[in-house]
């Protein structure tokens, strides 16, 4: 075996590729991506019972404390939580893991987790590089917004890990700030798959390309497939599964300007891009300004690049810079200094801050092959000659392997998918498409965009249906093989599970032989 997946497969060429079964095909490998093969592998948490500053849930927990939260009745503990997210159960095991995060306390986590071998799922989770996602790719000193603890995988503290890592000058300057350097959480996710022995279920350096219906008269399967890029080689792969995650985050295309010009060699979509360039010397503190365009945090660390190496900067930005939606007006300047100064610089405030010019209210009308850009505001227009135009207005996810991108999957299915205003439509509880049974979606794409909601809101995806009042639970894990995990069903359950889930169960019954009792 290598990473999970057999020889055979890794010598195939690319004129035809046995498909393989797997019970749950992940795609993506972020940190949503590694918490869900964390469960999948057969971890399953459980709440310790040593209280809760949130009354009602302890009592409500303690009621089953023996029993793990993946077979408790979520909508129950759920009800009445409030939280950063729209999702209820993102905001319970936020609240469990980080107790009072909220009000700046960094408490132990409130659950414990086991390793039951007889649980675990036939996964695999494919990724373009190494586990992490999108935070490979992004500038290593850069700080992260949330604090260090709030990047943490399920069972291993970030602090923990961090002890055994050697800190470098701006490691130890996180350490006072709570808050990490995005190369120690890319580390982190990457040396989280090693510890917890999830490599086997990882196909890293793949990019999947297609993924498919197979319908027969009972059960929806799907047909994923894709490449693993091996020693300048591609190789086919091809996967048969009844359930499918997306875990893509929303950072893959970032978005563009759409006007004339865009496409030119010196325009830039990018950070890194922009990092390459000064690495390189191809631009320095001689060049002409560069002009950065965008007034999130992706700009603000562009301009915090371009003063660190002395590179003169044009900053343009729709927003005024009164505008209580912008993303600064939300930070506070004591936890993240470095934003809070970029945001006085747009203010003008950048008093003895040489080569920073904010232009607040423009945008980008035409960009010109002389390396003139036109500019617009509200009641002028100006034109600026610049070295290179630094586009960083977000992003947007890639679902290309997606039958019409997935947009049949979204909120407004006319509209392009993005992680802001028409995300995928989900069951909250089971984060399962609404459009397409079997496949599921958590992260970004659904609008949980801080770590510390993604890496627990598909707890329930793959997970039994509850009634604990009967005090059993129905294993049905919908497409999922269930053989082995239950015998016996009470009539009363099974009722209460196909009227909620609309579906009859009678084929599910009589395959897997399961006896039913009044």
């Amino acid at each position: 075996m290598q990473n999970g997946l057999c020889l055979e497969e890794l010598d195939a060429d690319e004129t035809e590729t046995v498909s393989i079964f797997k019970e749950v095909v992940v795609i993506g490998n972020g940190p949503s991506a590694i918490s869900v093969s964390y469960i999948l592998s057969g971890h399953w948490p459980y709440y310790k019972g040593n209280g809760h500053s949130v009354e009602f849930l302890h009592y409500r927990l303690m009621e089953q404390k023996e029993v793990s939260l993946v077979e408790q009745d979520l909508n129950f503990l759920c009800e009445g939580l409030e939280g950063r997210s729209s999702n209820p159960v993102s905001v319970l095991f936020d609240l469990l893991n980080h107790p009072d995060a909220d009000l700046g306390l960094q408490l132990p986590s409130t659950l414990q987790w086991l390793y039951h071998s007889d649980k675990a799922f036939d996964h695999v989770v494919i990724g373009r590089g190494k586990p992490g996602g999108s935070w490979q790719g992004m500038e290593g000193s850069t700080l992260t917004i949330s604090l260090g603890n709030w990047m943490e995988l399920p069972n291993l503290s970030y602090k923990e890990w961090e002890a055994h890592m050697q800190k470098d000058k701006i490691s130890a300057n996180c350490i006072k700030q709570n808050r990490a350097t995005v190369r120690s959480v890319a580390q982190y996710y990457s040396d989280y798959v090693h510890l917890q022995k999830l490599r086997n279920y990882f196909r890293n350096k793949s990019e999947v390309t297609r993924v498919t219906p197979l319908s027969d008269s009972n059960d929806t399967n799907w047909k994923v497939e894709g490449y693993q890029y091996d020693n300048g080689r591609k190789i086919r792969f091809s996967y048969i599964t009844p359930n499918v995650v997306l875990a893509t985050g929303s950072y893959d295309l970032p978005n563009c300007l759409d006007v004339a010009g865009e496409e030119l060699p010196f325009v830039l979509h990018s950070l890194s891009q922009l990092e390459w360039l000064i690495s390189t010397k191809r631009i320095s503190s001689e060049s002409d300004p560069i002009l950065i365009v965008g007034a999130g945090l992706s700009a603000a660390d562009a301009v915090i690049a371009a003063h660190f190496y002395g590179i003169s900067c044009i900053h343009v930005f729709r927003r005024s810079v009164t505008d209580k939606n912008l993303i600064f007006n939300k930070l506070p300047g004591n936890m993240y200094p470095e934003y809070h100064k970029v945001h006085q610089m747009m203010q003008g405030k950048g008093v003895g801050y040489q080569g920073y010019q904010p232009i607040p209210s423009h945008r980008v009308v035409n960009i010109a092959s002389n390396n003139k850009v036109q500019l617009q505001g509200p009641s002028s227009c100006m034109s600026i000659y610049v070295s290179y135009v630094v586009v960083l207005v977000g992003s947007l996810p890639d679902l290309s392997f997606l039958p019409e991108t997935g947009r049949h999957l979204a909120v407004h299915p006319d509209r392009v998918i993005n992680g802001r205003d028409n995300t995928i439509k989900i069951d909250m509880l089971t984060h399962e498409t609404i459009s397409a049974p079997g496949v599921y979606a958590l992260g970004p794409i659904v609008g949980d965009n801080f770590v510390s909601y993604n890496v627990y809101c598909h707890v329930h995806a793959d997970c039994p249906y509850p009634d604990t009042r009967n005090g059993h639970c129905l294993v049905f894990y919908l497409e999922l093989p269930i053989q082995n995990r239950i015998d016996v069903i009470h009539s009363k359950v099974l009722h209460k599970f196909e009227a909620q889930q609309n579906i009859h169960c009678d084929h599910i019954i009589k395959q897997y032989q399961i006896k039913k009792v009044a």
